[in-house]
């Protein structure tokens, strides 16, 4: 089996992967067909474009302007649009020795589920295993939860760092045994999942007991002493490859399906540095350490999930389903900002070699709301592996919301082939779904301090034509409006908002399902419009008690109402609001529902929004600034239209708006008019103040107008 290279430099990849290469790339579409292991083409990106803070990532068949070629998996190959091919990308660009595209056959997405260690660390026991089983049978499972795995802690007694690691015993806190553990696992519908450090031993009895099987000295002591425990498994020799053979058939025999083999650096550290003290000294010692993976994943079979443990060492590609890619999480903000460096470091690696795993996530305090739902979002639009671990029964309801939120893990991948040296705020998830082609955008402040505000330009997002573009919350289930040229939101220190951005069309359209982050990718079976009778036509899939939520938008400048709503006999409601309108069905079981809705013509009510005042330019960079101005009346409602130099840049709900590239030694004029929530309707009487670059230097450092 294709299964020594140490953990990429990020930095060191970004510049490998230009150094030496003048390539214009010319812009265009490219056709996405399946996921990378079943060979077909995907589009790609192998550098940033224009702007350097937005994450791309795709989701469906999904064609873009922002693609700069198209990656072939089972080639190893990116042909960019200007014509150059660069052959084995992921080995020789970004030093990927052992590339070899991910098998979804059996795994077909990421495991989602639930695991011990960040509640109870070492001190977890049998009651509690059984009681978060229970809960998530109750409240997780329906919603794609369907792993429940047991990490460190189940063996004997110890406390890591080598001594624990005798995986012959089990801890008095089991007392009835771990196959009986796993088996009301299944009782309740979830795969078991175990950790273990494999190679390790800490027993000088199991050591004893299995000759030639271990690392040791002429005198029969260790030559090893890591934490992956005391002793090591010499993968040179015959009986140290049959000792994992043995450890794992006992394992599945106690109905275990998913494995996680923790302290992998270690092992492939030692391995290397002991390689001339082996049984039989190897000149080739990764060559041992993947066959030791080989060995263990060929005893538990390709129905069962092994997950590698502990950072990102690269040996392990081709030998296992997925790899825990980053350090320790650790409950709070510093834990998520670990996941988040975790997966801008690796994601590139996503669902292309392995599924990655940056880590469980957790919504308890000490985290605000939201700071949880910052780090529900890095999951929910990322695809990567899914492992809840807080103490379910704990939780609040509107953290559980959450969780029901992001379940399962889907098939999302990298648009973006290459590794990120910085924390982009910017995550752009484009979707292609039964004719639904949209956008979901997390605009993320990783900062302690300090309200961000976040500008998205639908250039830049690759929404070609200069359309007309609706812009839809979604954890606040909000509509925001339809805008021209772009959208700029402010976010708050230590959160992130979820934008669903859909180009505007002559129809009412579907903008947003409550089901999923993905808005539609897992629940919506059938959609169908039919223009003439205004009205819609689906299937989705619900799940018992949880109100399903459709959210429609109509066409720039018109307005409807619902006239008529229905989901065969479940209760069905109905709210309409300027602009748009929601219909909610609760469904009483898990499963399928057909659903209608139809429209009528409505007026638009138009409220006289006043002019903004006081316009205020203010330097925030060497060719940045930021406009703000007052709201004068006593309504927020509607938006304010923001041009320079004449041209129009973009909309805003809030009383700043960032400007970027100013060119210096020339005037610019800046221009605020408020407008009604339809995008368009309202005063073309602007409020003008012009500035330089100079003008605002350390001398003069904001420049104003009141009118």
């Amino acid at each position: 089996m294709p299964c020594n290279i140490n953990p990429i430099n990020s930095m060191l990849i970004v510049k490998r992967i230009f150094h030496g290469l003048a390539i214009v790339l010319a812009v265009t579409s490219f056709q996405a067909f399946s996921a990378p292991g079943d060979g077909h083409p995907i589009p790609c990106r192998i550098r940033d474009g224009v702007n350097p803070d937005l994450f791309l990532m795709t989701l469906g068949d999904v064609k873009t302007p922002l693609a700069q070629g198209c990656f072939f998996p089972g080639q190893d190959q990116v042909r960019l649009t200007g014509g150059t091919n660069l052959d084995h990308y992921y080995r020789d660009t970004l030093g990927v020795k052992f590339y070899e595209p991910i098998d979804k056959s059996v795994f077909p997405v990421p495991p989602s589920g639930w695991c011990s260690w960040y509640y109870y660390y070492y001190e977890i026991n049998e009651q509690e295993i059984r009681k978060n089983t229970r809960w998530l049978a109750e409240n997780l499972k329906d919603y794609g939860a369907n792993y429940v795995q047991i990490d460190d802690g189940w063996e004997e007694a110890g406390r890591g760092f080598g001594e624990n690691r005798d995986w012959t015993t089990i801890n008095d806190r089991f007392p009835g045994g771990m196959a009986n553990l796993a088996a009301y696992i299944k009782q309740h519908g979830f795969k078991a999942g175990l950790w273990i450090a494999p190679h390790g031993q800490s027993s000088v009895q199991v050591v004893k007991a299995h000759p030639h099987a271990f690392l040791l000295k002429p005198d029969g002591s260790s030559l090893s002493h890591t934490w992956e425990g005391n002793f090591l498994v010499d993968p040179s020799t015959a009986a140290g490859q049959a000792y994992l053979r043995d450890l794992f058939r006992t394992l599945t025999g106690w109905g275990y399906d998913y494995f996680k083999i923790d302290g992998q650096p270690c092992v492939i550290d030692e391995y290397r540095r002991l390689a001339a003290q082996m049984q039989n000294p190897a000149t080739n010692p990764i060559a041992l350490y993947r066959k030791t993976l080989a060995t263990i994943h060929d005893t538990i079979g390709r129905d069962r999930y092994l997950l590698g443990c502990w950072e990102r060492p690269l040996e392990g590609i081709g030998c296992v389903n997925g790899w825990r890619v980053g350090a320790d999480v650790t409950p709070g903000w510093t834990g998520f900002r670990l996941a988040l460096e975790a997966t801008m470091q690796s994601y590139f690696l996503h669902n292309v070699v392995w599924y990655c795993d940056p880590d469980t996530v957790m919504v308890r305090y000490p985290l605000t709301l939201e700071q949880a739902r910052a780090w529900a979002t890095l999951q929910g639009l990322t695809g990567q592996a899914l492992m809840a671990s807080d103490r379910m029964m704990d939780l609040p309801a509107d953290r559980v919301e959450l969780y029901k939120r992001i379940y399962p893990a889907t098939d999302i991948r990298p648009l973006d082939l290459f590794p990120s040296a910085i924390r982009k705020p910017v995550w752009d998830l484009k979707i292609n779904h039964l004719g639904r082609n949209y956008d979901v955008v997390g605009l993320f402040n990783f900062d302690d301090a300090g309200k961000k505000e976040i500008f998205l330009n639908w250039n830049e997002l690759g929404l070609a034509g200069d359309p007309l573009v609706h812009v839809y919350d979604f954890w606040h289930q909000e509509y925001e409006g339809v805008f021209p040229k772009g959208f700029s939101a402010g976010i708050e220190p230590t959160s992130c908002r979820v934008l669903t951005l859909l180009p505007a069309t002559a129809d009412i359209q579907l903008i947003s399902t409550s089901r999923h982050l993905t808005q539609g990718w897992l629940d919506l079976i059938s959609l169908n419009y039919d223009a003439k009778k205004t009205s819609f036509q689906g299937r989705s899939r619900v799940i018992k008690n949880d109100p399903y939520v459709l959210t429609f938008v109509f066409p720039p400048g018109k307005n409807f109402t619902v006239t008529r709503a229905s989901a065969g006999r479940l209760p069905v409601k109905v709210a309409n609001h300027q602009g748009w309108a929601t219909v909610e069905i609760t469904p009483a079981k898990t499963g399928e529902t057909p659903w209608t809705v139809t429209f009528a013509p409505e007026p638009w009510y138009h409220y006289p929004f006043p002019n903004p005042k006081g316009l205020k330019v203010t330097l925030t960079g060497t060719n940045q600034a930021v406009v703000t101005w007052n709201h004068p009346g006593s309504s927020s409602i509607g938006s304010y239209l923001v041009s320079l130099d004449g041209k129009l840049l973009g909309a805003t709900k809030d009383l700043t708006f960032q400007l970027r590239n100013l060119p210096s030694g020339q005037p610019h004029t800046v221009q605020v008019a408020s407008v009604w929530e339809d995008g368009g309707t309202g005063t073309n009487r602007l409020e003008p103040l012009t500035f330089t670059l100079d003008s605002l230097g350390p001398k003069r450092p904001s420049q104003t107008i009141d009118k």
